[in-house]
């Protein structure tokens, strides 16, 4: 059985333009009926693990994210949200990235930089 990624590199296709107000629908659909776990296990199935983006739609969702998000209450439905870096800095603030070996400056808040 063949699936949509199969036919999308037989046949040439490669990305697709959608209206934001249909992307929007599917995405308030998914949510709407907690349907993200089967959404993953059918992208996994079909192979795929990423989805392609063109870089202007990431930025500007990332940036407006990142501002509405740091504006809400702590307790506000907002711990999923990722800012995507198009680099190896965090494309909102131009800082460098957070490292499990250091880096960044996660952590540091008022209290100054940490010891080295």
């Amino acid at each position: 059985m063949k699936n949509y990624s199969d036919q999308a590199k037989g046949e040439g296709e490669r990305f697709a333009d959608v209206p934001v107000d249909t992307f929007r629908s599917h995405i308030r659909f998914i949510e709407k009926h907690h349907l993200w776990d089967e959404v993953r296990g059918a992208l996994g199935e079909a192979g795929v693990d990423t989805v392609a983006m063109d870089i202007r739609p990431v930025r500007v969702i990332s940036e407006l994210v990142a501002a509405k998000g740091s504006a809400l209450p702590e307790e506000a439905d907002h711990g999923g949200a990722v800012v995507t870096p198009e680099c190896g800095c965090d494309s909102i603030s131009g800082r460098p990235p957070v490292t499990a070996t250091g880096g960044g400056d996660a952590g540091a808040g008022d209290a100054g930089a940490r010891p080295e």
